[in-house]
C-alpha cells in the first residue's frame, strides 16, 4: 500500500506541473495518407472497387441497432435493424441489395475477400443509419454508426462527465509521435482543463502525452515527453491548462482518485473511489466535479 501511495503521489505531482508550464519542443508530425475510421477506430481493411470505398460489414458494429447473420443454404448475408423495422439481404457479387423485399442498387458489387464481406460505405450509412464523409484536408474517411453518431454529439456538446469518458475510450492516433515509457507503475493520471472534455494530458510510467479530440471525433496525440529524461520528447507542447481537474486511475488497486489543480500546480483531492466496493464505477474514469460547468461545447 505504501508503494502505491508513493507511485500515485509521484504521478499526480508530475501532472500538477502541467498547470505551471514546460519548455518548448520539436517539429509537428508529418501529414498522414488517406485512412478510414468507424466510430473513431482506424480500419486497415478497406477496399476500393470501381472507385468506391468499400467497408468491412462487420466493422460497422452497432449492437443497439443491428445484428448480422449468414444463411449458408442461400449464401445470403442478413442484416436486421429492429429500430428501423428493416431487414437487408446481400449476396456476394451482386450490385443490388434487398431491403424489406425491395431491390436497391449499389454503387459497387458486394465483395467477399479473405472471408470478409465488403459493401459500399455510403450504402450502410444511408440504409442502416449513421453518417459518412470525406475530409479532404486530412485525407480521412469518417464513418459513424447510429450509436456512434449519438456518442459523437455527446462528445462534442453533451454532458461534461459523459463526454470525458467517451474521449478517454477513443483509440489514440500517434501520427508519428511514439515515445516509449521508461518508468514503472500502475497508475494513469488524466488531466483536463476545467470545464473541458476535448483535450487532456495523460501520464503513465513517467510518459506525458497531450491528446486532442479533433472535429471529426478522432483522438490525436499532439505531444509526448519522457519526464524521466531518457527518451526525449516529440510533437508540439501545448500551453499550460491553468485551472484543471485530474483523475488518477490505479488499475492494480482498482482505485480512482480525483480532484482539482490550480494555476500554480497545487492539487486538492476531492474524493477516492474503490471499485471493489463500488462496482458501478467499473470502467469509469471521469466522475462529476462539484460546481464544474462545461465550457468547450461545439
Amino acid at each position: 500500500m505504501k508503494k502505491y501511495i508513493q507511485i500515485t503521489a509521484a504521478a499526480v505531482t508530475v501532472i500538477g506541473m502541467l498547470s505551471a508550464g514546460f519548455s518548448a519542443v520539436a517539429a509537428p508530425a508529418p501529414a498522414q495518407p488517406m485512412k478510414m475510421f468507424i466510430n473513431g477506430v482506424h480500419q486497415p481493411d478497406v477496399l476500393n472497387v470501381n472507385g468506391r470505398t468499400m467497408v468491412q460489414l462487420r466493422a460497422f458494429k452497432d449492437p443497439a441497432n443491428m445484428s448480422y447473420s449468414y444463411d449458408a443454404a442461400t449464401k445470403t448475408i442478413m442484416i436486421t435493424n429492429p429500430p428501423k423495422q428493416m431487414t437487408v439481404k446481400l449476396k456476394n457479387g451482386l450490385k443490388t441489395a434487398e431491403v424489406n423485399g425491395k431491390s436497391i442498387a449499389l454503387d459497387a458489387p458486394v465483395t467477399v475477400q479473405d472471408g470478409r464481406t465488403y459493401v459500399p460505405a455510403r450504402f450502410v450509412t444511408e440504409t442502416l443509419g449513421g453518417t459518412v464523409f470525406y475530409n479532404g484536408s486530412t485525407k480521412q474517411v469518417i464513418v459513424r454508426t447510429p450509436t456512434g453518431e449519438e456518442q459523437f454529439n455527446t462528445l462534442r456538446s453533451g454532458d461534461l462527465t459523459k463526454a470525458r469518458n467517451l474521449a478517454l475510450k477513443l483509440p489514440k492516433l500517434n501520427n508519428g509521435i511514439n515515445i516509449e515509457p521508461y518508468g514503472e507503475g500502475f497508475t494513469t493520471v488524466y488531466t483536463f482543463p476545467k470545464g473541458e472534455a476535448l483535450r487532456y494530458f495523460m501520464e503513465y510510467k513517467g510518459l506525458l502525452a497531450y491528446i486532442e479530440i479533433n472535429a471529426s471525433g478522432l483522438a490525436e496525440i499532439k505531444w509526448q515527453k519522457d519526464t524521466l529524461g531518457h527518451n526525449g520528447q516529440a510533437g508540439i507542447e501545448p500551453e499550460p491548462f491553468g485551472d484543471s481537474v485530474y483523475f488518477s486511475d490505479n488499475f492494480m488497486a482498482d482505485m480512482l482518485n480525483y480532484g482539482t489543480i490550480d494555476s500554480t500546480g497545487k492539487l486538492t483531492e476531492m474524493g477516492a473511489i474503490s471499485r471493489y466496493r463500488n462496482e458501478e464505477y467499473a470502467n469509469v474514469i471521469s466522475v462529476s466535479i462539484e460546481g464544474e460547468v462545461r465550457t468547450d461545447a461545439k
